[in-house]
């Protein structure tokens, strides 16, 4: 009887290391985000993740959000420190490109992200 249960003892465990890595089972390694567009003259129209050194960059969210509105939800696989790039316009005339580089600590799951403020003073808060 005992030689039988750590037959399928091994046999569990060994189709468990199988699965991949484990670490996905405890952390949130997939990372969805969602922004809202709070202020009143600012369109976005990217989010982008930028490198440390500032050599390459990744887009994450490019759709124009208008005031008011929201985005739609993106999903990636970006837990850690990360810098991210916005750009606006304004949204009557949309000339001039705004660009505002925040840092963020990501810790996965799904992610809030409300934009307010104007084109002089933008403020970023996760709810």
């Amino acid at each position: 009887m005992t030689k039988i249960r750590l037959g399928m003892f091994a046999l569990v465990l060994a189709s468990l290391c199988l699965t991949g890595c484990l670490s996905h089972w405890f952390l949130e390694s997939e990372t969805r985000l969602q922004v809202e567009n709070a202020t009143e003259d600012c369109t976005l129209i990217a989010i982008d993740v930028i490198s440390e050194d500032g050599s390459s960059v990744r887009p994450w969210i490019h759709e124009k959000v208008l005031p008011g509105e929201r985005s739609h939800v993106v999903e990636t696989d970006w837990v850690g420190k990360f810098n991210l790039r916005f750009k606006f316009v304004d949204a009557k005339n949309a000339k001039d490109t705004i660009v505002d580089t925040q840092s963020f600590e990501i810790e996965g799951g799904s992610l809030y992200l409300m934009v307010e403020g104007d084109q002089d003073s933008l403020t970023y808060r996760f709810r």
